[in-house]
């Protein structure tokens, strides 16, 4: 598993790509490629049409009809070849939050198969990391640091 969490930002309620989905299997299936184990900092995976399937339980066909509804909504953007997914806007939620961050993000996009995918992800995490605070980067004193706790006795 490559992380731990993944920020979905509940505005998606009030999406008009996500709420105009034709199926709840659609939404379901968002979520899915949102937060499952598969997913990564650069919102690109591999998840095979078998993985995800057996993940959700479904019938490959199913889990390809709802696969082809985020993509006419313009939620994902899938490669067959690879059967790599990405999560479009990505980057607008999951910004990179730091130097290192981003260069595991960089790494992550470098390894996408799919050249034109690539493009699209590199182009997407360039614009979020272009606005990214580099103040983040500052080494910040930590909560003990900056209110030293004295041990013992009140003297």
């Amino acid at each position: 598993m490559s992380k731990r969490f993944t920020k979905v930002h509940p505005a998606i309620w009030r999406s008009p790509r996500f709420g105009g989905l034709p199926s709840s299997d659609a939404k379901l299936l968002h979520f899915y490629f949102l937060t499952s184990e598969h997913q990564n900092s650069s919102g690109a995976c591999v998840i095979p049409d078998g993985y995800a399937a057996a993940d959700l339980g479904w019938t490959l066909a199913a889990y390809r009809k709802a696969r082809e509804e985020l993509v006419a909504a313009g939620l994902i953007a899938f490669d067959t070849d690879t059967s790599t997914v990405y999560v479009e806007r990505w980057f607008k939620h999951n910004p990179p939050m730091n130097t290192k961050h981003a260069q595991g993000c960089q790494r992550l996009i470098g390894e996408i198969e799919n050249e034109a995918l690539m493009i699209k992800v590199q182009g997407d995490f360039d614009a979020a990391n272009k606005s990214r605070n580099p103040l983040e980067d500052t080494a910040m004193p930590r909560g003990s640091d900056r209110w030293p706790v004295r041990i013992g006795g009140r003297g």
